[in-house]
């Protein structure tokens, strides 16, 4: 497209993660990556931390000290991050908590929006032309504070999931008034777009996507397979994510204990709380489950090109039922087979993943995917995913902002 301002250069965009920058690869970067690419000017807040997980969490702690210090920082072209001062506890529990919050995160943005643009911190990146981008549903205070030309809530995370009593009800609260003054919403799951459409006619359904090219590597002859999973014995089931308590473990135990001779290899962070959890204690007593950790997200296709088939394990609670899995897409861009257990985004591609609800179906799932994997399958599912790439995402994304923005 061009310049959405009228001339030749595009909006500035004023991004509110709802992650850090260098965590957890997912929709938020990969989305502003895109748009800088474009000729947008970002600069992406990461995550609020409240002073209760700095104090709980050492190393969160040390990683926020440090990203306050370095102030400012060029990642890439058009791209810029920083990292604020610890909110207050209590957030989500408490409106008036929050719109303190609300005000100091106005206050410190104002001063990195000066580092920014250079220009006097009461003022705009570049009127009239910039976008406000939210990621959090507290973030209504925000909207009309810096200027911005349209804001956007792009709505990736169902908050109120799985949580109850009055933090559910702040939640829902303070989403609702974002969602009534927001100008556009981008809701990614099917479940969530019927959410949030109820509170803001002008919201669009634009889910998870894929790096198409980075993922396809796996199918490249001349990319070896990773070796942490080159030493394996195959067949080799995989999961990449976050080990936490989305998983089903009870599917897992039983993949594991029934067939000895697959191996299932986790790739990713094991989240704290979850290690000393009796379902994730016995999973890891078991010879053939192998916990790999963390690797860089330029690892990941050498990782996935070893695995046989992919495994998206999801408990099938109320989160899993707003959940648009960003592996789902990853997994099919690499050509593997992937099972899946039964929510409404891996349903709408029932032609190529496959689906269990329990643990006896999960295995026969798995067996079935083994013996009938091919270099046409592979094809399929390649294609598949070209469909979904971030790229065509953002054409969509820019195609609406552009109505918009006149």
């Amino acid at each position: 497209m061009t310049g959405l301002t009228g001339n030749n250069r595009q909006a500035d965009i004023l991004c509110f993660s709802s992650t850090d920058w260098d965590g957890a690869w997912g929709s938020r970067q990969q989305v502003m990556l895109r748009f800088a690419r474009r000729g947008y000017r970002v600069l992406f807040i990461e995550q609020p931390a409240g002073l209760e997980h700095l104090l709980r969490y050492p190393d969160l702690r040390r990683r926020k000290v440090r990203r306050w210090r370095e102030g400012l920082r060029l990642v890439t072209d058009n791209l810029w991050i920083a990292s604020l001062p610890p909110l207050l506890p209590g957030r989500y529990y408490s409106p008036a908590i929050n719109r303190l919050n609300q005000w100091l995160t106005v206050h410190f943005t104002n001063v990195r929006i000066h580092e920014f643009a250079n220009i006097p911190p009461s003022s705009i990146l570049h009127p009239p032309s910039s976008i406000l981008w939210l990621y959090n549903p507290e973030q209504g205070p925000l909207i009309g504070r810096f200027g911005e030309r349209l804001s956007v809530y792009h709505c990736i995370d169902e908050f109120t999931a799985n949580t109850t009593g009055r933090k559910r009800r702040t939640i829902a609260a303070l989403e609702a008034e974002l969602l009534g003054r927001v100008d556009l919403v981008f809701a990614n799951s099917p479940l969530t777009y019927e959410n949030k459409r109820r509170f803001n006619p002008h919201t669009y359904r634009i889910p998870s996507g894929v790096d198409v090219q980075h993922f396809a590597q796996a199918l490249d002859p001349a990319v070896p397979v990773h070796p942490a999973i080159a030493c394996l014995p195959r067949p080799r089931l995989g999961y990449v994510g976050h080990v936490n308590e989305r998983l089903d473990y009870a599917i897992l135990e039983h993949l594991a204990r029934q067939r000895p001779d697959w191996s299932l290899a986790f790739v990713g962070d094991t989240y704290p709380w979850t290690l000393d959890a009796p379902p994730l204690r016995r999973l890891r007593a078991l010879p053939n489950v192998h916990f790999l950790g963390k690797y860089p997200f330029a690892d990941v296709p050498a990782l996935v090109k070893g695995l046989d088939v992919c495994l998206l394990p999801y408990v099938g609670d109320e989160r899993a039922r707003y959940r648009s899995p960003l592996k789902l897409y990853e997994y099919l861009a690499a050509g593997l087979p992937v099972v899946s257990t039964d929510h409404p985004e891996a349903q709408e591609l029932g032609d190529v993943v496959y689906l269990a609800s329990t643990p006896e179906v999960f295995l026969e799932r798995v067996a079935q995917a083994l013996a009938e994997d091919s270099p046409a399958r592979q094809r399929q599912r390649g294609a598949v995913a070209q469909r979904h790439s971030w790229d065509s995402r953002v054409d969509e994304m820019e195609r609406l902002i552009a109505l918009f923005i006149v």
